[in-house]
């Protein structure tokens, strides 16, 4: 049970979106790779979706793609991204 809720929230979680968000704010994958400390090819994974990458990427990856590119979001592309991620981890904002 507890696998099939984590596979679930996994599959709210979009690595477009975060790609999306990292194109609006301007970073290229390699820039935001140096910014957040990991590799471009982390990056690209992530954008696209690979299970491995997603199963294992923390909130502290997240949170630091996040705080690097809302700055230059739009105000819809930040809504929607903390939507998703308050959806993703199971908050409820009701």
């Amino acid at each position: 049970m507890r696998k099939r809720l984590y596979m679930s929230r996994r599959k709210m979680f979009s690595g477009a979106q975060l790609k999306s968000l990292r194109k609006e704010a301007g970073y290229t994958q390699e820039e935001l790779a140096q910014r957040v400390g990991i590799s471009r090819e982390t990056v690209s994974a992530i954008e696209n979706d690979k299970p491995e990458t997603m199963d294992n990427i923390g909130v502290g990856v997240v949170n630091k793609w996040w705080s690097i590119c809302r700055q230059t979001a739009s105000e819809q592309t930040r809504e929607s991204f903390f939507s998703t991620v308050m959806d993703y981890f199971g908050f409820n904002l009701s």
